[in-house]
């Protein structure tokens, strides 16, 4: 694994907790890639949103979340939302 190509599957519980832990992943994974700290902190903010949104209602259970890059912006795919940032 490089900053420039990566993937990871995260399953994270269906609840406030996993946003947060996927706000926090996302966060890291943009600065790996070489983001700036207030681009990866509007990005973790981006994402903690879309996993809010994604099991906002939605019963016990797991959500699965795709983390990656492939030398292009960062990614997080939840369900049938992406969330990305570019890198420069």
């Amino acid at each position: 694994m490089d900053n420039i190509r990566f993937e990871f599957n995260v399953s994270v519980p269906r609840d406030a907790s996993g946003a947060v832990m996927m706000r926090k992943l996302a966060e890291q994974a943009a600065r790996y890639a070489g983001c700036a700290q207030a681009g990866a902190e509007g990005f973790g903010v981006a994402v903690e949103e879309a996993v809010r949104a994604h099991v906002n209602g939605a019963g016990a259970g797991v959500v699965a979340i795709v983390v990656r890059r492939s030398a292009g912006p960062v990614e997080v795919v939840v369900g049938p939302n992406t969330v990305t940032i570019d890198v420069v």
